[in-house]
């Protein structure tokens, strides 16, 4: 089982290391600003959403579902406030922000959960950045299932509670191309039915990001996770969710006029799951996932902008019961002051 104590230090740590970043010289300025959201979500599957959302490199490729025999629908309010401090020095712009994003369920509301996100970004020279995040993602209902502990497949619920931490290296090559490297570390803690899943991860890939035109961006993503659970050193369980993970992600930002922009994103992630415990029903499984999302920006003005946006995932699996589909559609405001 992952150490409770290191769940608890290491926040610690991240907010150390954003204090010594963020103090590393004295500012010769600073100003404060906020960047707030709000969501509507039409979703054909709530089991589904949360994770179908975070499907990015910026955000959490790996969160872990449950896979329902039921596909409830349910409208979805997703608030968000972004506050965010920017000082210049004699290394350069330091901008530190910390971010609160709600997932309300108008009628499911037992999936409701909090993300919040602490992190600064630093220029360490005229085209060089790096960036420290930490996530918690506290409690989050995953849905309905089977414990292994007691040996009688008992319903409990399952929730797990995650902790992330991810350093950012940014490079501006020219006026054409940026690149940036990105690694995470990671914990997954769940409740004490399905302790033996709680999991450590390490994710590491680069994104390329191209200027083709005025009006065009296309953006290149590429990620490897290793998880690593407590189920393998538990054969007893047989329910190691130990894996490896491959995330692909390409997407394009057309500039069509001076307020209304497009931007198409293909995602492609497979999940091939490690254990090597005889009956376990994960043993040599491999989840392929597809997901396409289209989403208009119109802006208002230098201040707001609207959104509207669809998505559609699809995950095929070798085991037939853990396909499924997800469609999303969306309506956004956003205000930044």
């Amino acid at each position: 089982m992952v150490p409770a104590g290191r769940a608890s230090f290491l926040p610690c740590v991240c907010a150390a290391l954003t204090c010594f970043f963020y103090g590393v010289v004295e500012s010769a300025a600073a100003d404060w600003s906020a960047i707030a959201g709000a969501r509507v979500l039409i979703t054909d599957n709530v089991f589904e959403l949360s994770a179908a959302r975070r499907l990015a490199l910026s955000e959490d490729p790996s969160q872990p579902i449950i896979v329902s025999v039921t596909h409830p629908s349910d409208v979805v309010w997703d608030p968000s406030i972004d506050v965010r401090r920017t000082s210049w020095s004699s290394l350069g712009k330091t901008e530190l922000s910390f971010k609160a994003h709600g997932f309300l369920y108008t009628y499911n509301p037992i999936f409701n959960h909090g993300d919040y996100r602490l992190q600064v970004n630093q220029q360490v020279a005229p085209n060089t950045s790096i960036l420290l995040r930490y996530r918690y993602v506290p409690n989050l209902f995953l849905g309905p299932n089977f414990e292994r502990q007691s040996g009688n497949l008992l319903p409990e619920e399952e929730r797990v509670t995650s902790h992330t931490w991810r350093m950012q290296l940014e490079q501006k090559l020219n006026d054409m191309w940026t690149v940036t490297l990105v690694g995470r570390y990671g914990l997954r803690l769940y409740n004490e039915a399905f302790s033996e899943r709680d999991t450590q991860f390490y994710t590491i890939g680069p994104r390329l990001r191209f200027y083709a035109t005025s009006w065009v961006t296309i953006t290149l993503d590429y990620l490897y996770e290793r998880g690593l659970a407590d189920g393998r050193n538990e054969p007893q369980f047989k329910d190691d969710v130990s894996y490896r993970q491959y995330f692909v992600s390409l997407g394009t930002l057309f500039q069509l006029t001076a307020p209304l922009s497009l931007e198409l994103i293909y995602v492609y992630r497979v999940k091939l799951f490690t254990s090597d415990i005889v009956g376990d029903p994960l043993q040599g499984n491999v989840d392929d996932l597809h997901q396409g999302t289209a989403e208009l920006h119109y802006d208002l003005s230098a201040a707001a902008r609207v959104t509207l946006g669809f998505q559609r995932t699809q995950r095929s699996s070798t085991v037939a019961v853990r396909d499924f589909f997800n469609t999303n559609a969306s309506l956004g405001l956003q205000y930044r002051f």
